[in-house]
């Protein structure tokens, strides 16, 4: 009877230091990221997406998305793609000091199709939060 005892006390003992450790890590690691996010750079776009409204067939039509670096490091653009060929951005390469904005060229040609478009502009960068932001650009081709 007393080698039960011993073995289950042994053992909810060794549960409870284990737990305590984990939420030891985790409350570290959660600390460290909020921390990293702090003294980091980050990418804010002006909008979420640019409204073309209607545009004739066989038309380019051009926009600005305007990017600021609200964090406290520099912000690199690594890539910006469009969707398809028929929308091309143009972005800096030059790197986004803090507190300073750049902008996003979006040309997108209308080609022969008639009827709604919605397109889509990846952004990757060395933001450490959200290094992937996507924008949309919409309108109708008639």
């Amino acid at each position: 009877m007393k080698v039960i005892l011993f073995k289950v006390k042994f053992f909810c003992t060794f549960d409870y230091k284990l737990i305590i450790v984990m939420k030891k890590l985790m409350f570290l690691g959660t600390f460290t990221l909020g921390v990293t996010s702090l003294f980091a750079q980050t990418l804010s776009l002006e909008k979420e997406e640019i409204q073309f409204g209607n545009i004739k067939l066989n038309t380019e039509v051009t926009a600005k998305m305007k990017v600021t670096n609200s964090g406290d490091k520099p912000l690199i653009l690594k890539s910006v793609v469009g969707s398809c060929g028929c929308t091309v951005p143009e972005y800096p390469t030059t790197p986004i000091q803090p507190g300073k904005s750049a902008d996003i060229t979006i040309k997108y040609s209308s080609g022969g199709v008639t009827g709604d478009f919605n397109k889509s502009v990846t952004i990757t960068s060395n933001d450490p939060v959200s290094s992937r932001k996507i924008f949309r650009i919409k309108g109708k081709a008639e």
